[in-house]
C-alpha cells in the first residue's frame, strides 16, 4: 500500500497499489482517507477505528507504519 501524508495534520491517503486507477481518475480519487486523532485511528473507507471490537484494517496499519517513519 502507498501512504501519502496530507497537509492537514493527522490525515493520510492510503492506496492499494494492486488496484488500477480508472481512466479519468487520479490516485487521490481511489485512495482511502485515514485520520489519526489523539485517542484513535479511523478509516473512512472501511468504517473501522482502533479501540472498537472490529479488527484494525490494512489501511490503518499502513498509515500507522508511515507515521512511525
Amino acid at each position: 500500500m502507498t501512504v501519502v501524508r496530507c497537509p492537514i495534520a493527522g490525515t493520510y491517503l492510503v492506496r492499494d497499489e494492486s488496484q488500477p486507477i480508472p481512466v479519468g481518475k487520479t490516485s487521490s480519487d481511489v485512495s482511502v482517507v485515514v485520520y489519526h486523532y489523539s485517542w484513535r485511528w479511523a478509516c473512512q473507507g472501511c468504517g473501522t477505528a482502533t479501540g472498537t471490537t472490529r479488527p484494525e484494517c490494512g489501511h490503518i496499519k499502513a498509515a500507522r507504519s508511515a507515521a512511525r517513519s
